[in-house]
């Protein structure tokens, strides 16, 4: 319930993002990313805005702002503490469902048309699995097992393009253990070998599937990965 309210109060920031309010706060403020504390509020200020744009299509950003000025001017509140969380609940119990089936619904429609048309290009591979891959650069050597681990690169991104991960970004390789990760990754990185450069484009359902994963339910994912290292389990002593 906390996330829920905190989530609702963050949607004050909604009201005041429209395209026109923001250029012009932008030239009476003059506003200037001066530091680094400066660059972190804008940052978090963009990811909120953008969350809170797919997530919630009807508030009513007047209502907010006047609850949000209200409380913070100690004006007299149009609801309870006790109305307040009651109504926060029931918005949560017919929206938020509603919100994640059609968005799934939406993901699956979109992502089925993504993977037949990729699947006509020339250098895409079906995988049994379900998962369809491109060899971008071969490797040499073993592939890693399910209970290795693996040093790689990556860069994560949705089928509109949006990226929303990238180990280059943080100039830092991620190890992790292969049966570790999601089902199309983890059968992808069967796949390769040190050297080798693959692009992944995995299924919702061998993603995060229903879950809350990057792009919603049963979104495809695409990933172009480098294979740096391959760390074998080690092996148990006999007697």
């Amino acid at each position: 319930m906390k996330n829920s309210i905190f989530i609702v109060l963050l949607s004050f920031i909604i009201s005041s993002c429209s395209n026109d309010s923001v250029k012009t706060n932008k030239e009476q403020t003059k506003i200037r990313i001066d530091n680094h504390i400066d660059s972190v509020s804008y940052a978090i200020g963009l990811d909120v805005a953008m969350r809170l744009e797919e997530q919630f299509k009807d508030i009513d950003h007047d209502m907010l702002s006047k609850a949000i000025d209200d409380y913070t001017n100690g004006n007299e509140l149009f609801l309870s503490d006790k109305e307040r969380l009651a109504v926060i609940r029931k918005y949560n119990d017919i929206t938020v469902p509603k919100y994640r089936m059609d968005k799934e619904k939406l993901n699956i429609i979109e992502g089925g048309k993504f993977l037949d048309e990729n699947l006509k290009l020339d250098g895409i591979i079906e995988h049994k699995s379900g998962i369809q891959y491109k060899v971008i650069k071969e490797g040499s050597g073993p592939q890693p097992k399910p209970n290795d681990s693996v040093q790689i690169h990556y860069t994560g991104t949705l089928i509109d393009g949006t990226k929303f991960d990238s180990s280059y970004d943080r100039d830092q390789p991620a190890v992790f253990p292969v049966n570790r990760v999601v089902p199309g990754f983890s059968q992808g990185l069967q796949l390769m070998n040190i050297g080798s450069t693959y692009q992944f484009f995995i299924p919702g359902h061998l993603g995060y599937g229903q879950g809350d994963g990057p792009g919603g339910p049963m979104a495809v994912m695409i990933f172009q990965v480098e294979m740096l290292n391959i760390i074998e389990e080690p092996t148990e002593p006999t007697n």
